[in-house]
């Protein structure tokens, strides 16, 4: 259910009780299922709720009038968006699946109310937006200032983080590595590069034996070279939330 993936999401922030899981677990909202590369939000369009994903991967991106694409960032299981609904009437970008995708659609003033319920569940939403705005930050130095092998590195170790902490699928993710729907035009989009550069650089780290795919499959063969090469620190993942735990003084 998206709720069980929300929650999943949500309680790396806050120690929820019975209350707060009745809460999640009682948002009303309609059950969407949308197909794999179904453009889901278009820029400039008006939005009417909030989609909580279940399952499935999609991106936000936006499209320059030449048809160049960048894409922002990835969504996962217990992802939502889009919450600018709660302030704005439009999305000033787009969302497009990448795999199918289940969701829970949430009317906003469904959504205010599950933010009034409890305390600790508006500061465990918060603590999700910091998380996503550190994401677009790393965004920014990533494509701004490193290299494309290290983007390409810092990308991977971020998603397979984030697919760990997410539980985004079965089988999705295991100490060696993760299952990742995206194509390497998406990574391209995502790190301003081109398909064949993308495709050059994953090579060499193949060759590197830092990684290697197999299947849809990133296996990292030696993560701690990688994340040295990339200059990957979990720090901006704000998991020192999670071990504080809000609501504790």
């Amino acid at each position: 259910m998206a709720r069980k993936a929300l929650l999943r999401r949500i309680s790396f922030y806050a120690d929820l009780d019975d209350a707060d899981h009745e809460v999640i677990m009682e948002i009303n909202g309609r059950d969407q299922h949308f197909e794999k590369n179904t453009e889901i939000i278009d820029a400039g369009q008006e939005m009417d709720s909030v989609l909580i994903v279940k399952e499935g991967w999609a991106i936000r991106y936006k499209t320059l009038e030449d048809g160049r694409r960048q894409v922002l960032n990835v969504l996962l299981p217990g992802d939502m968006f889009d919450l600018q609904v709660l302030v704005a009437a439009e999305s000033d970008h787009s969302v497009k699946t990448v795999t199918s995708l289940k969701g829970l659609s949430v009317r906003p003033s469904e959504f205010r109310r599950l933010l009034t319920e409890s305390g600790k569940l508006t500061l465990a939403f918060w603590w999700m937006q910091v998380q996503e705005e550190a994401f677009l930050r790393e965004q920014i130095v990533r494509n701004g200032k490193q290299t494309a092998r290290e983007r390409i590195g810092h990308f991977l170790l971020e998603l397979y983080r984030r697919v760990l902490i997410t539980g985004a699928g079965a089988g999705a993710g295991t100490e060696e590595g993760f299952r990742i729907p995206l194509t390497q035009t998406v990574i391209a989009d995502a790190l301003g590069l081109t398909p064949i550069h993308t495709n050059r650089v994953l090579r060499q780290l193949e060759r590197d034996d830092l990684l290697e795919r197999d299947n849809g499959w990133i296996l990292f063969k030696d993560q701690r070279r990688l994340a040295e090469i990339s200059q990957f620190d979990i720090g901006y993942f704000h998991l020192d939330a999670f071990r504080m735990r809000l609501g504790r003084e």
